[in-house]
């Protein structure tokens, strides 16, 4: 089975009245107004919209039933222009009535003016810190994927929401915007970007120097933090998932739990990864992890619900449970066997002492010394500690030293991964098998980590835009939550507004095609009659058919007008 040309797509109208009225090349305009176009294409033909339109509305409280519609739920409208309601339906007609040769199936897409789309390799920024095509998406989504990305909210936040049926939608133009970050977007001439000022623009509207909206995101202690362009700060990304957790009901703001990764990938921001749970299980679960303790998830989980239970049994389990733990803090702080961890402790605080921090003690210290009463104690208080010790403490400090693993081959990138793999500084020395001050050679890295690096002060600007030849595979999807979604280069766009379903056209059959167009956005939005509104795909088998659509009888055989479906 093969798709069919523009070639054979006029013969076949002029000699099989395959499609009538029929338009031979591209119609662009009407007069000197540039229209929706509708006409032959490459490999398909591009539909009108008729001026009859059933609008749905549920002022009758209808259950949309597809074996027995209501027409009660539905406003009879004939105008050149339809406005549907946010997230509601309508139906309409094509122009054109077709007559479907037997060896050939005919499919209907969305013309992606309506869908606004982009090039197949356009990657989405996604909340578990990936960036799928959305080629890829759409085809995982065929076998039940779902995905969370990033949109600007009504009130002007940066969000997570779901991204909803990524889908090819056609072939069309394509236009190049590039931004100063070197990142380049091939999406249709009407795609729709967020401009910094919270308007939207089309891309063939774009200049050179606009600022887009950005999305900024970085790491802070394992971390990802999104820049809020609402007002400046940095917000935590799994914060925002478990926000769509509470808006949408999956559980309740529960005073005294923390937002807790399920599979303990800090970056995997996706909502169905976090969970609440209770404060001092959480806290208890990430130590077992930071110290590297034998560590089963799933045990850690039964321990944390069984917890939980004890407290619903025994309100006082909680204050029981403190007691033993100031118990075993004091066993921790005078016990021996903790005398490693302990010196582990004390080299971390020195470890968090910033430059600031030591400018501050270096002063304090100065002043100190320069007392000599306080030069005086101090000698004193020296001498004595020093002249009690039997050999054991100067035995510990050599034996200290000699422990000191500095690893000079230790590299950037090496630090970097490690601190993203584990979370922690701790962490890290452990997998890479160094010591804590190693890191001290890596201040950027530290930084970095610790969400100290600066989020750049540049907007992404628009250096160029460009038109590219010839048609090409075009993709989009919808967000219903917000309408507008990020891509990985850095900015947010428009998402695909209207859904035309895909009808496929059988063998013999004829009529005018009856369009059903979903609004998936949250504002209203219009579809021009006499105007393209989707195209017509043609598949040729090799061989003709047993059972053709009409040696079945179908009940929408020579259909005309908008036909709603028959029981």
């Amino acid at each position: 089975m093969s798709i069919k040309s523009d070639h054979w797509i006029r013969r076949m109208a002029a000699e099989h009245g395959m499609i009538e009225p029929f338009e031979p090349g591209q119609v662009r305009h009407a007069g000197d107004a540039p229209i929706i176009s509708y006409g032959t294409s490459s490999y398909g033909y591009d539909v009108r919209c008729a001026d009859e339109f059933k609008i749905f509305t549920n002022i009758n409280s209808s259950v949309v039933d597809p074996k027995h519609f209501d027409e009660r739920s539905f406003v009879n409208v004939k105008s050149d222009v339809c406005i549907i309601p946010p997230n509601s339906f309508a139906l309409a007609r094509t122009v054109e009535y077709f007559r479907i040769p037997r060896s050939v199936l005919t499919i209907c897409l969305g013309k992606s003016t309506y869908a606004r789309c982009f090039r197949g390799d356009t990657r989405v920024a996604l909340a578990d810190g990936t960036a799928p095509t959305l080629e890829d998406m759409a085809r995982r989504s065929e076998q039940g994927e779902m995905f969370w990305g990033y949109s600007i909210g009504e009130h002007g936040r940066v969000i997570v929401t779901l991204l909803e049926a990524p889908r090819f939608i056609g072939r069309d133009a394509l236009m190049a915007v590039t931004l100063d970050n070197g990142e380049v977007i091939h999406c249709t001439p009407d795609h729709e970007f967020l401009r910094r000022d919270g308007r939207r623009v089309q891309a063939h509207e774009l200049r050179d120097g606009d600022s887009l909206m950005p999305l900024y995101r970085q790491l802070a202690r394992g971390y990802e933090v999104v820049y809020q362009p609402l007002n400046g700060h940095l917000y935590p990304t799994h914060r925002l998932a478990d926000e769509w957790n509470l808006r949408h009901g999956i559980y309740a703001d529960q005073p005294g739990t923390h937002r807790h990764h399920k599979d303990l990938d800090r970056r995997n921001n996706m909502p169905w990864n976090i969970e609440r749970m209770e404060a001092g299980a959480h806290l208890r679960l990430h130590n077992a992890y930071s110290f590297g303790e034998d560590f089963d998830p799933d045990e850690h989980s039964a321990a944390i619900r069984q917890a939980l239970e004890q407290l619903r049994q025994d309100p006082s389990w909680f204050s029981k449970y403190r007691a033993s733990q100031s118990h075993r803090a004091r066993a921790f702080w005078n016990d021996p066997r903790y005398a490693q961890a302990r010196e582990q402790l004390r080299r971390k605080r020195i470890e968090s002492w910033t430059e600031d921090r030591r400018g501050r003690q270096r002063e304090a210290l100065l002043n100190y010394y320069a007392d000599p009463v306080a030069r005086d104690r101090s000698s004193r208080i020296s001498r004595d500690a020093w002249a009690q010790d039997q050999g054991v403490r100067r035995a510990r400090q050599a034996a200290l030293a000699r422990r000191i693993n500095l690893r000079e081959e230790i590299t950037a990138e090496a630090v970097r991964e490690a601190l993203e793999r584990t979370g922690s500084i701790r962490g890290a020395a452990r997998l890479l098998d160094c010591d804590r001050s190693v890191f001290r050679r890596f201040p950027e890295e530290l930084a970095a980590f610790r969400g100290q690096g600066s989020i750049s002060a540049h907007n992404h600007k628009v250096t160029s835009v460009r038109s590219l030849p010839g048609d090409h595979d075009v993709y989009c999807l919808t967000v219903p939550e917000a309408g507008n979604f990020a891509l990985e280069a850095g900015v947010f766009v428009s998402n695909c507004g209207i859904i035309v379903n895909v009808t496929p056209l059988e063998p013999e059959w004829e009529g005018h095609v009856t369009l059903e167009f979903s609004n998936t956005t949250p504002l209203p939005a219009r579809i021009y009659a006499n105007e393209g509104v989707a195209q017509m795909l043609f598949l040729e088998s090799d061989e003709t058919c047993d059972v053709s659509y009409k040696d079945r009888g179908g009940k929408y055989q020579g259909q005309r007008g908008v036909t709603l479906p028959k029981a």
